[in-house]
């Protein structure tokens, strides 16, 4: 019985350990605002993420960058296509594109929508929305991508 036991608590344990560690690997920020609980139950319970002018998230607000709307387009083409994204479809004419991302440990498929918003001249935002194909919970991998593109666009400059 006391075997039992200790296989069980091991498999929790590792369970836990696993699951701490994709989440960490997929940029969680566990402890940033709004807190723990709220973004872990957000990356246990959804599996999709999108930037939004006044998301609880900070780091997925909205971004604005200070090139043209065309430039940012062009950028988020180039970086997503240098990050080994798959292009499903682009539209230059009204600046979107469709994306299919794989997560990194599993190798799930999440599909990624952009679009850039003109605000003014050399003003443009990014909306970005990541959607896992499969299962309730994403572990942060959604939030990761729009994370890691945003990131990209930036030092791309």
């Amino acid at each position: 019985m006391m075997t039992f036991v200790k296989i069980i608590v091991l498999a929790m344990v590792l369970v836990l350990g696993l699951t701490f560690f994709i989440l960490h690997r997929n940029g969680a920020n566990l402890f940033q605002a709004p807190g723990f609980y709220p973004r872990l139950t957000t990356y246990l319970t959804k599996n999709t993420a999108a930037t939004a002018d006044d998301h609880p998230f900070e780091e997925l607000r909205t971004p604005v960058f200070n090139v043209s709307a065309e430039k940012l387009y062009q950028r988020v083409l180039y970086v997503a296509a240098a990050s080994g994204w798959n292009v499903l479809a682009h539209d230059s004419d009204n600046q979107d594109g469709n994306f299919v991302v794989r997560t990194p440990v599993f190798l799930f498929e999440d599909d990624v929508y952009i679009q850039v918003k003109f605000v003014d001249v050399n003003e443009s935002s990014l909306y970005v929305r990541s959607s896992s194909r499969t299962g309730r919970a994403d572990l942060a991998a959604n939030a990761g991508h729009i994370q890691d593109l945003i990131k990209a666009i930036k030092d791309k400059r």
